[in-house]
């Protein structure tokens, strides 16, 4: 995928939500299992996850990471691809890779086991 298409969309239930992803290794090998629809839920009260089909290399990026609200992570030691709705605070092995747009109270609220579809944006 080229650093031109990093733009992104994510449907939550019936809203096309838009994205990106950031420019890092962790991001491109994400870009790569793109179109992705999985179940997500929720985390700590904090995040929705689902594992992701395989681990993806995390050489070259930092240890550690402070994700924020509205930022998709992935978490190396769950091989998930992660969205914050809260701030989980710093943990090792967790990678910021992406941001998207959607009120994050709908996020929160979303039950256990919504399917969520990620893509490349239309260009």
């Amino acid at each position: 995928m080229s650093r031109t298409s990093r733009k992104i969309t994510l449907r939550i239930g019936d809203h096309l939500v838009a994205g990106e992803l950031y420019d890092n290794p962790v991001a491109d090998q994400v870009a790569e299992l793109l179109p992705l629809e999985a179940a997500f839920d929720d985390f700590h009260d904090q995040e929705k996850l689902t594992r992701l089909p395989r681990p993806l290399d995390v050489d070259g990026v930092p240890r550690a990471d402070e994700p924020r609200p509205g930022e998709i992570g992935y978490y190396a030691p769950g091989s998930s691809l992660v969205l914050y709705y809260a701030s989980p605070g710093r943990w090792p092995g967790l990678v910021r890779v992406g941001r998207f747009d959607h009120p994050l109270d709908a996020l929160r609220g979303l039950p256990d086991g919504t399917r969520i579809a990620i893509a490349a944006a239309e260009q």
